[in-house]
């Protein structure tokens, strides 16, 4: 079904009998195949920690410009009306960084270890696992539970979304594929939305192209993988060097990123002492994501609709 949306985040509604690119992909995203379906993780490789790593800049890019502003007024020693509004704001300074320092550290700590997203035409089914994130200072402090859902593939659209991102000198574009599940064939409430992929690997391309690959598997009987492309080797890294090592270009990295990516290397050796720093947080902050992740399984009920117990090796 094609449903019309006035958002102008939306740049198209995708219709299943429709080819939306002229080759599928996956972006590495498909981590099991089975008889009749595929599972995609949500996490991809490398990523664990930067979640973590982004909070705790920005509260602390935050913080830097709130006691700019408060130890300004405070030399200055006049607290006139627009004084007291400096101070005004270089408090939201603060409480807004302590709320992205708790909030981003709460999303990557005690995660589920994959919140993955399982398509299966067999019986035309979508399942979930995901946590549930609480909007708020009330939602902050409150447990965010670990769920499963489960659709009816009629019942869900698919849109690409973009939204327009600015740094101040640059404007950008997020791009997703976003699901939107519909809760009866006649009652087009929306009761639930998810996504696959993140706004790293999707782009205006990468987007049909993805839903085109998915599309074809669940409307064509297509291919559990695109041509040429392999399972995501979902690997757990077990020691604090391998974090290490998967974020960053320690040890025998080193070497393999200067020969693969030499220009980059170079970049990061010329400004070592800001690199190092960050992708040294960026190991420890991946290092504690899997040390406190929660482990996860399908339910039986959907291991047996999908015969969980005979996997389909691509």
């Amino acid at each position: 079904m094609n449903i019309k949306n006035n958002d102008p985040g939306v740049l198209k509604s995708f219709r299943r009998d429709q080819a939306a690119a002229q080759n599928g992909i996956s972006l590495g995203l498909i981590k099991n195949v089975y008889d009749g379906a595929i599972e995609y993780t949500a996490i991809a490789a490398g990523m664990r920690g930067m979640i973590m790593l982004a909070g705790l800049m920005t509260a602390a890019f935050g913080i830097w410009w709130g006691q700019f502003f408060l130890f300004d007024v405070l030399e200055n020693r006049k607290f006139g009306p627009f004084m007291l509004s400096v101070i005004f704001c270089s408090m939201l300074f603060f409480i807004s960084s302590a709320y992205f320092a708790i909030k981003f550290t709460r999303l990557e700590l005690f995660r589920p270890e994959d919140e993955p997203t399982l398509f299966d035409r067999k019986n035309r089914k979508v399942y979930r696992i995901y946590r549930e994130v609480y909007a708020g200072w009330r939602g902050l402090l409150t447990p965010w539970p670990v769920k499963t859902a489960e659709y009816d593939w009629d019942l869900i659209d698919v849109q690409h979304h973009a939204a327009v991102t600015t740094t101040g000198s640059t404007v950008s574009r997020q791009h997703g594929l976003i699901f939107l599940v519909r809760k009866t064939a006649t009652d087009p409430t929306l009761v639930d939305s998810f996504s696959i992929g993140n706004s790293i690997q999707m782009g205006e391309v990468t987007v049909p192209a993805v839903w085109e690959h998915l599309r074809r598997f669940m409307e064509e009987d297509g291919p559990h993988l695109p041509p040429g492309e392999v399972l995501r080797l979902a690997e757990r890294p077990t020691t604090f060097w391998q974090c290490m090592a998967s974020t960053g270009p320690y040890g025998a990295n080193f070497r393999l990123w200067w020969h693969e990516q030499t220009a980059l290397m170079v970049l990061g050796v010329i400004f070592f002492p800001i690199v190092f720093p960050i992708m040294t947080l960026l190991g420890i902050f991946n290092w504690l994501s899997y040390k406190t992740s929660i482990p996860i399984k399908w339910s039986p009920s959907v291991q047996a609709a999908i015969n969980a117990s005979s996997p389909k090796h691509s």
